[in-house]
């Protein structure tokens, strides 16, 4: 696995293929209902991490928080490999 930094740019399908852990991450912060409502399929492709805080209306502050817990878990699978 190379090196990358997530960035908030990348679509939440391209996330959860390099990072499945990341959905588990997102949950906490409003995916879950976009799982309840049935519309993962349908957006996971057109949405980007920006674009999921946005909608989420994460402050600035949780957005930067995410990204990190969203890096230190593909950091961690990183050593791990």
């Amino acid at each position: 696995m190379t090196a990358l930094k997530i960035t908030d740019d990348i679509l939440l399908v391209d996330l959860f293929m390099l990072l499945p852990e990341a959905r588990e991450v997102l949950k906490d912060y409003g995916y879950k209902k976009i799982q309840e409502l049935d519309i993962e399929d349908v957006v996971s492709d057109k949405l980007s991490l920006r674009g999921f805080l946005k909608l989420m209306e994460a402050s600035e502050e949780d957005s930067i928080k995410i990204i990190k817990q969203i890096q230190d878990l593909y950091n961690r699978k990183l050593e791990e490999s």
